[in-house]
């Protein structure tokens, strides 16, 4: 079993593997976390750059339609309850399963690494 956690900026970023896992049958789950930002991008921009945010917010395409066009199936959240039930759905799902969750815009991620520091320097809150 392999499980990829990605933000939505990055999952796009290399997309065109839902074909290699589909052609292959390849039992991925992708689990999105879609905030339609350049997530680590925003963050920075928030903490470290007064708030003064460029070019970090961008259009995501829908994302369980992409999964299907590939022939991967594709599953949406936009809820806690709906989140917990997805995930029950793409674990007993045998094939790949790319999941979207939608949340909040401003929501942050942790932990997080500052521009020009090392992993020993994360943020973790």
């Amino acid at each position: 079993l392999v499980i990829c956690i990605a933000g939505d900026a990055s999952f796009q970023m290399n997309i065109q593997e839902l074909q290699t896992i589909a052609e292959n049958n390849i039992p991925v789950k992708v689990f999105i976390i879609n905030n339609k930002f350049l997530g680590m991008v925003r963050q920075w921009q928030e903490m470290f750059y007064e708030n003064r945010l460029s070019e970090s917010k961008i259009g995501s395409p829908d994302f369980v339609k992409v999964a299907e066009a590939y022939g991967v199936k594709g599953l949406r959240a936009t809820n806690s309850t709906e989140a917990k039930q997805v995930v029950l759905e793409a674990f007993a799902h045998e094939g790949p399963v790319v999941v979207d969750f939608c949340v909040e815009e401003g929501e942050n991620v942790f932990p997080m690494v500052p521009p020009n520091k090392g992993n020993n320097e994360m943020i973790m809150k």
